[in-house]
Formats: C-alpha cells, sequence, structure tokens
C-alpha cells in the first residue's frame, strides 16, 4: 500500500512540476492567463519529488542501517542540486556530484555485504570499459565547439567520471545480486541509465547549444524517472 502511495504521490508532483515547466518556458502553448502565472511559481513544485522520495526510504526502511542513511544523503543532494540549478550549472553541478558519490557508496557497499563472484566483476569490468569510452567520445564532442567547455572541462570531467562509477555500481549491485534470477533489481540499473541519459542531454544544450523538441519534457521526465527507480532500492535489495 505505501508502494502505492509513493507510486502517485510521486509522479502527480513530477507532471505537474513537467506540465508547469513546459508552459513556463513557451514548450506547451497555453492561452489562459491564470495558468501562466501559476506557471511562474513551478521551481517551488520542482523538489517536491525528491522529498516524497526522501520520506519513502525513510519510512520503508527496515532497520537504522548505513544503506538507507546513505540513500537518502543522495536524495537529498539531489534536492538541493535541483535548486542550484535554478540558479545555474556552477551551482547545480557541485552538489549533483555529491549526490553521484552517495549513489556509488550506497550500491557498492550493498554489493560487498551481498560477496561479490567473479561473474560480477567480470559484467562491471566490461561496463567499465563501455562507460569510460563514453566519457573520453562524449567529452571531446563537448569540447569541439567553438565554445568548447572552457573553464568547465575539468568539473564536466570530474562529473562524468562520478555519474559513470553511480551506473557501474547500480550494474556491480545487479549482477551480484544475480541478474538472471532478480530481474526487478535491474530497474535500479535502468534508474543509474536514465540519470547518465538526463545529464548528457543537459550537457548537449549547454555545451554544444542542441535542444530537442520538448527539452523540459525529455531531461525531467528521465531524470525523475531516474530518481523514482533509484529510490526502489530500498525495497528491491
Amino acid at each position: 500500500m505505501l508502494e502505492l502511495i509513493y507510486f502517485i504521490l510521486f509522479w502527480l508532483f513530477s507532471f505537474l512540476f513537467i506540465i508547469l515547466k513546459s508552459i513556463k518556458v513557451n514548450e506547451f502553448a497555453i492561452e489562459n492567463e491564470i495558468i501562466k502565472q501559476i506557471a511562474n511559481y513551478s521551481t517551488l513544485i520542482k523538489g517536491i519529488p525528491l522529498l516524497i522520495a526522501m520520506s519513502f526510504v525513510f519510512m520503508i526502511r527496515p532497520n537504522e542501517s548505513l544503506f538507507y542513511i546513505v540513500l537518502m544523503s543522495a536524495l537529498l543532494f539531489c534536492l538541493a542540486g535541483d535548486i542550484g540549478m535554478e540558479k545555474g550549472l556552477l551551482q547545480g553541478l557541485p552538489l549533483f556530484l555529491v549526490a553521484q558519490i552517495l549513489f556509488s557508496i550506497t550500491f557498492i557497499g550493498q554489493s560487498l555485504t551481498q560477496g561479490l563472484a567473479d561473474e560480477s566483476l567480470l559484467v562491471s569490468l566490461i561496463a567499465f570499459v563501455c562507460v569510460i569510452l563514453y566519457i573520453v567520445l562524449f567529452v571531446k564532442y563537448l569540447d569541439s565547439s567553438e565554445k568548447g567547455l572552457g573553464e568547465f572541462k575539468i568539473p564536466v570531467i570530474i562529473y562524468c567520471g562520478a555519474i559513470s562509477l553511480m551506473f557501474i555500481s547500480t550494474v556491480l549491485l545487479w549482477t551480484t545480486l544475480g541478474f538472471l534470477n532478480q530481474i526487478t533489481i535491474g530497474l535500479i540499473s535502468l534508474g543509474g541509465f536514465l540519470f547518465v541519459f538526463s545529464d548528457s542531454v543537459i550537457a548537449l544544450r549547454e555545451f554544444r547549444g542542441i535542444r530537442f523538441s520538448k527539452d523540459v519534457l525529455l531531461v525531467m521526465v528521465t531524470y525523475y524517472s531516474a530518481i523514482f527507480l533509484l529510490s526502489l532500492s530500498s525495497i528491491l535489495v
């Protein structure tokens, strides 16, 4: 029952923010002036799904183990990052960097608790090689524009490394728990992948000037999906 309530509340406020934000930046054409005025307050709603996710993890935790504390801390820094991103990339990026590190600590720690197998290490190593290749090519592409990454080059490389480590840690946890028999655990890895995807779209927009149709919808749906799936690790592990 708690899981159903969590699902409804999380996505209710998530889509409320996405719709209002899309109206605010004119991705959705709305003529009603009252709705346009309400859309100006969309930022106030942005962090509510994160608060709901943190509350869910807190309520669902079977004990006071470090796993749940670090997971809630990661979600807290995502919330802070959301607030920071409203002011600019420079304010939001460091907070999300901490969040990625905390997510990685959470999933790696849980994997070590379960006991690593050779199969887990092999699959994670393959994922690591693929991710490193992606980082190198993606950063090179971002920096190849006329503007380039500039002062953001080192921070972007560091952040790419952190979010990639987070994704690899979800793969490690999935394989450690037995991915052939634990398909639902794959939702955590899907969450990690969606986080990488969402941030990649933001990077393309910020450093290459590439804008997608319904940009807010694309970024925020994948971001909120990532947060939702990663928070489910509290009941799947």
